[in-house]
């Protein structure tokens, strides 16, 4: 059964962004610029409270509920006529299909929510397409859909969710690449610099170890899951502590290794290979506090040779200062104007899209703390969200893949645990090889922990691995 969701009256119509129209251009059906992030919830779910939260969430997040019209030449967001669709399933959540995972923006909003409703428990599939919003806002969303139904069905005694408030108009400053005055000094030099350095060089991709079968591709999960416990989380966060770096930094070292040990299959050797990593950077400045929904990111583009992944100091070295660099010296917003420059020619974005050229070989997205995200105020329970009646046991998504960059790794923090969610593309990856490529990252962010909690030992490949203590997908 589903349950229509009418969009309501917004600011629209709105000029899409650069950055929007860079997604939109990359959408294709084979490989659709759409993004799944699924929650859990302890607790019976009451159908009529759940779709009434979800009317006032998506009132306060107008590109949810939009569509795409072209006018001269250039598109805009303007309010959808169609409505947004609640699909409720009484058994599993059905695997959308590769053809199910495209949403078509000229006819349909970005934004598609399903449940599968037990009374001990609901599983909630949140799908959007990333022309309308990036992660954050997506968790942002998802935040005001809980606190709503939170407001409304809990009781008297009951400490209720305090929902921030959102201004529609901060919409019209979602596509500035800086602040106003606080772009980076030389920029037209740092520009050049930076365009010579990403272009200069073409990344490899991942080594394709064996043909997926058409019987595959379709019916596999839309994302892998992992956790890091407690423990483990406090040591990585020990070990990037004593090193004088972010755990983020330590987990980007661990993808490279990851990536390097994938290419060395079968006694390759990977060492001349060129391995870009595509970090995104929320680019939101405190303009944005009561953002609706939006996209307010951008990237950091690290680069390495298979020979300097070889050497894990000077590794972690470069992803600290490089990483350090762009955010201090305000050159996230560099890639942004790019994007803005290239939509002055129409139809460009779409050529540079469709040209055989990969620009990462993956992305790792890291969303952060969970709980902060969601940006509401909720009571907790064992660390975790209360929303009325229910209790957010879980938040897991992934960011989208493209043609040539097979892997897109999403990572959060929520009650104390590491989420990880790598995306294996299906098209590109038997389900045995996404296992195992997602093994080997975990195992290598393992032994992380595992240099905090014991110095002086260093695992070798002949030791066992770690047990992954909880794993699933969906």
């Amino acid at each position: 059964m589903s349950s229509e969701i009418q969009p309501p009256q917004t600011v629209l119509p709105l000029a899409l962004t650069a950055f929007e129209q860079l997604m939109l251009a990359d959408d294709r059906r084979a490989y659709p610029m759409t993004f799944f992030i699924q929650i859990s919830v302890t607790g019976d779910l009451q159908r009529a409270e759940f779709e009434s939260a979800s009317v006032a969430a998506i009132r306060r997040h107008p590109l949810l509920c939009a569509i795409v019209r072209w006018r001269f030449l250039k598109p805009q967001w303007v309010a959808a006529s169609a409505p947004i669709v609640v699909e409720w399933c009484k058994d599993t959540l059905p695997t959308p299909s590769l053809e199910e995972r495209y949403l078509d923006l000229r006819t349909q909003p970005g934004l598609r929510i399903s449940v599968s409703h037990t009374r001990d428990g609901s599983k909630i599939l949140f799908m959007f397409h990333h022309a309308a919003t990036d992660g954050i806002g997506a968790i942002q969303f998802i935040g005001d859909v809980l606190a709503e139904y939170g407001i409304a069905t809990a009781t008297t005694d009951d400490e209720r969710p305090h929902l921030s408030p959102v201004d529609p108009k901060c919409l019209l400053r979602r596509g500035e690449p800086w602040e106003s005055g606080k772009q980076p000094p030389r920029l037209l030099r740092t520009w050049f610099s930076r365009a010579v350095e990403i272009l200069g060089v073409h990344p490899s991709g991942m080594l394709k170890r064996s043909h997926v079968p058409d019987s595959q591709r379709q019916g596999r999960p839309l994302f892998l899951t992992r956790f890091l416990e407690r423990s483990d989380l406090k040591a990585v966060n020990k070990e990037a502590t004593r090193r004088g770096v972010t755990s983020n930094e330590l987990l980007a070292m661990a993808m490279y290794e990851s990536l390097y040990q994938w290419n060395q299959h079968d006694g390759r050797d990977a060492s001349k290979d060129v391995f870009r990593i595509g970090m995104p950077a929320s680019v939101r400045t405190p303009i944005h506090d009561n953002c609706p929904a939006a996209n307010i990111v951008s990237y950091i583009l690290l680069t390495r040779r298979g020979h300097e992944i070889e050497d894990p100091k000077s590794m972690l070295n470069y992803i600290a200062s490089e990483s350090r660099q762009v955010l201090n010296g305000r050159e996230t917003g560099i890639i942004l104007l790019s994007i803005k420059l290239a939509c002055w020619f129409p139809g460009l974005l779409r050529i540079l899209t469709r040209l055989p050229v990969r620009l990462v070989t993956t992305v790792l997205a890291n969303v952060g703390e969970v709980k902060r995200q969601l940006r509401n105020r909720f009571p907790l329970r064992r660390g975790k969200c209360v929303a009325g009646n229910v209790e957010l046991d879980c938040l897991q998504g992934a960011a989208p893949v493209r043609p040539g960059t097979h892997v897109a790794t999403s990572v959060g923090k929520y009650a104390g645990r590491l989420i990880i969610n790598p995306n294996c593309d299906p098209q590109f990856f038997t389900a045995e090889e996404a296992e195992i490529f997602t093994d080997r990252f975990m195992q290598n962010v393992r032994q992380l922990s595992c240099s905090a909690k014991n110095p002086a030992k260093k695992l070798t490949d002949s030791e066992p691995t770690f047990a992954v203590t909880e794993s699933e997908s969906i």
